[in-house]
């Protein structure tokens, strides 16, 4: 697999979030829209610049300019809130999938994932436009809503583009030499607390792929059912034809 020659963007928001919570006091992450404009190599130093939009009692609203060396690679606007205390409230029902199975999970980039995918996630057959798996990142600090909403934000960014290659028969987005989807603009909301520690279900539907761009949509459920984030990613999607 040819190595990576640009930074994760999944980390960018991360860090750019963690940034912008350095601004605020008494509030969690309710979500974060980081709209990615060019890749960032490896070897720059990369700093998050936050600006103050708006503060009241409720919500804390920031924004971050990300920059690579002198070059502006991604703008993310992070909303901070304190949860109301009320009973009114729902939320789609979690998919009916396994149990994790723990001998099945593959460790990578600091998670542990489990596919739940027929085929699986890597295979080139073309198949339906969703996928599912339950992630874990073992050694995240409970209670901690910031780093566990940081990490979700990673985890997020790692998988939802795969699924917009799954119907194309031959091509698969772990043929990084072949194809190639790099995220436009990606925003994760909050609905509860997250313990990534613990296993969660990423269910993931790409309902559009078209004119070289595929929107994605998942949900984060914890294995009791509670739905605890939502994720939508606009993805560039191109071959490189090297096949």
């Amino acid at each position: 697999m040819p190595k990576a020659v640009w930074v994760f963007g999944g980390i960018v928001g991360a860090q750019a979030m963690v940034a912008a919570a350095e601004t605020v006091a008494d509030k969690s992450p309710r979500s974060v829209r980081i709209r990615f404009l060019r890749q960032a190599p490896p070897h720059e130093r990369i700093t998050h610049t936050v600006t103050v939009v708006s503060d009241s009692n409720t919500f804390a609203d920031r924004r971050v300019e990300t920059r690579s060396g002198d070059d502006l690679i991604a703008t993310t606007t992070v909303v901070f809130h304190s949860p109301d205390d009320t009973d009114l409230g729902h939320q789609h029902q979690m998919p009916d999938v396994a149990p994790p199975d723990e001998d099945r999970a593959v460790g990578g980039a600091g998670f542990e994932t489990i596919d739940l995918n027929t085929p699986p996630i890597h295979g080139h057959a073309a198949a339906p436009p969703r996928q599912q798996h339950w992630m874990r990142a073992a050694g995240t600090p409970s209670g901690d809503v910031l780093v566990n909403a940081a990490m979700l934000t990673m985890a997020s960014d790692l998988f939802l583009v795969a699924s917009a290659w799954r119907p194309i028969e031959g091509r698969s987005i772990v043929d990084v030499g072949n194809v190639m989807s790099f995220g436009l603009d990606f925003t994760v909301w909050f609905h509860h607390p997250v313990d990534i520690a613990d296993w969660h279900l990423l269910d993931v539907d790409t309902p559009s792929a078209a004119n070289g761009r595929s929107l994605s949509f998942a949900n984060w459920f914890r294995p009791d059912g509670l739905l605890v984030a939502s994720v939508a990613l606009d993805a560039v999607m191109r071959v490189r034809d090297r096949r």
